[in-house]
């Protein structure tokens, strides 16, 4: 399903009042009409129900109108608050600030014939708020009087229903703007916003409802729309195909480096993660201290000892050598970011013409110089958290965490694919962006970023496409989690890996 920021969505509604003359006050009875419908969807027989409708001046608050005037075909309970001056309205929140007038709603003037203690008492007594009081185009902190009415409804409303998006939050970032509503539901028109799917927007839109308001779906597809959110019958086009005649080499050949005596564990994980999505032959390239533990979990994988400890660059020749019979390779995760094990992954990048993975201490080894990665003659996949991506772009963690612009500045500046791990995992080629909604908080552990290197990795083995195998790996290892039957966070990282087969399933059927 395609995301449509806020300014898009004024193109397409100008551009089907323009073109289809399909005017804007169709749209808005129809978005109104909308949120009524999905009312009814949600609580059932809203006629027992009282509802207060919360308008703000502009178009959203006109959305909230309708809503308010349709509400009346069920019950009679229910009561219009506007917050802000008349003057000010949109010339369609006026027409149907009359229109429900006219029918004898009584409707109220917050600061005139209402004060914030008697719409306190209002939202108390009311069954369902509606939220209409800001819309997409809202910018810059929420002041007073609507962070103490958003304040209110969230202490106080027993059921909050947003139109569009929960008034407060920034359409295309899921910025809160210093206060916004905590909805039960939204229901959004066309198409989701940013805001819907990035946190702390998403966990504060509730249950989300995509409503058609009217606009024809080749209009929207005219628009080529470039963000996604990843769906299963996205990712089950591109899952592998399991011939029955078959053998490992088949099926891809995956180099892993990684690793080191400081951390033994990681490169282990990436390895059976590669193994679980049915990579044929996994290789692994690391010291003798985890090449005994990666064997005593799983026979099947193939290690390479190197001397020492760590990497450095008496590895090089090897590593290039296991890296030209190899598909592709993953590179970083447990190897630490000494200088010498720098100085190994810089040089290596250079050399290598085979599609690269780098995660983890990879990332954190080539920090120094990104421009390195313009060099690699092959397909190259980063895989950050928000603090390696942070020192990647020189920023702030909090401006880069679900900054999906930067990671698609990024992405094209350096000719990679940048997976931004996170509650929502952001996968770009720069051109193309894809939203990972599928997981939950067992993958906030230590070893389950190592697993996606694999799974990711094991793919782009088989033949995946990059942008494809990254899709794909961050769909099954989010659905992975998802299978674990017990509470949230108790799941051990190494159950995760055995939970991939059931994810891979499930997108197989």
């Amino acid at each position: 399903m395609k995301i449509i920021s806020g300014e898009e969505m004024r193109e397409l509604e100008r551009m089907t009042e323009e073109s289809l003359k399909i005017p804007a006050s169709f749209l808005m009875e129809r978005a109104g009409l909308a949120v009524v419908l999905a009312l009814e969807q949600e609580l059932g027989d809203l006629s027992g129900k009282s509802f207060l409708v919360l308008c703000g001046t502009g178009n959203n608050g006109g959305d909230g109108l309708v809503v308010a005037r349709n509400l009346l075909d069920h019950t009679d309970m229910v009561s219009c608050v506007i917050v802000g001056e008349e003057e000010r309205m949109t010339n369609l929140t006026r027409e149907n600030l009359e229109r429900l007038r006219l029918l004898g709603v009584d409707v109220k003037k917050f600061g005139v014939d209402i004060d914030l203690d008697g719409l306190a008492e209002m939202i108390k007594r009311s069954d369902v708020i509606v939220d209409a009081l800001l819309g997409t185009g809202s910018r810059g902190e929420v002041r007073n009087p609507l962070s103490d009415i958003i304040n209110l409804v969230n202490l106080y409303a027993g059921y909050v229903v947003s139109v569009d998006l929960p008034s407060g939050l920034e359409c295309d970032t899921g910025r809160i703007l210093g206060m916004a509503i905590k909805a039960n539901l939204t229901v959004t028109f066309v198409l989701p916003k940013p805001c819907h799917v990035l946190f702390p927007g998403r966990e504060l839109t509730g249950k989300l409802k995509v409503a058609n308001i009217g606009i024809p779906r080749s209009l929207c597809e005219s628009m080529n729309l470039k963000r996604s959110i990843i769906t299963k019958s996205h990712v089950k086009r591109i899952l592998p195909e399991r011939k029955k005649d078959s053998h490992k080499k088949t099926f891809g050949t995956l180099l892993v480096i990684a690793g080191s005596r400081q951390y033994l564990g990681a490169p282990i994980l990436t390895c059976l993660g590669a193994l679980r999505i049915g990579c044929g032959y996994v290789r692994l390239l690391s010291c003798e201290e985890v090449g005994r533990l990666a064997v005593g979990r799983e026979p099947g994988l193939v290690f390479t000892s190197i001397d020492g400890d760590s990497f450095s660059l008496k590895e090089l020749d090897l590593a290039l050598e296991l890296a030209q019979e190899s598909d592709a390779i993953v590179l970083g995760p447990g190897l630490t970011n000494r200088e010498h094990v720098c100085e190994f992954v810089m040089n290596f990048l250079m050399q290598i013409d085979k599609p690269v993975l780098i995660d983890a201490d990879g990332l954190n080894c080539i920090s120094k110089n990104v421009d390195v990665l313009n060099s690699v003659r092959a397909p190259v996949i980063i895989t950050p958290h928000p603090g390696e991506f942070a020192r990647l772009v020189k920023q702030p963690t909090e401006q880069v965490k679900y900054n999906y612009l930067l990671a698609e500045r990024f992405a094209l500046d350096h000719n990679v694919i940048v997976v931004l791990k996170g509650a929502t995992t952001i996968v770009t080629d720069g051109k193309n962006t894809y939203y990972n909604l599928v997981g939950n908080t067992s993958l906030a552990k230590a070893g389950s970023g190592d697993v996606l290197s694999g799974v990711i990795g094991g793919f782009l083995a088989q033949g995946v496409a990059p942008t494809e195998a990254c899709v794909l790996g961050v769909y099954v290892h989010g659905l992975a989690s998802e299978k674990y039957s017990m509470r949230e966070g108790t799941m051990l990282v190494s159950e995760l890996v055995d939970l991939i087969p059931y994810a891979v399933e499930e997108v197989a059927r």
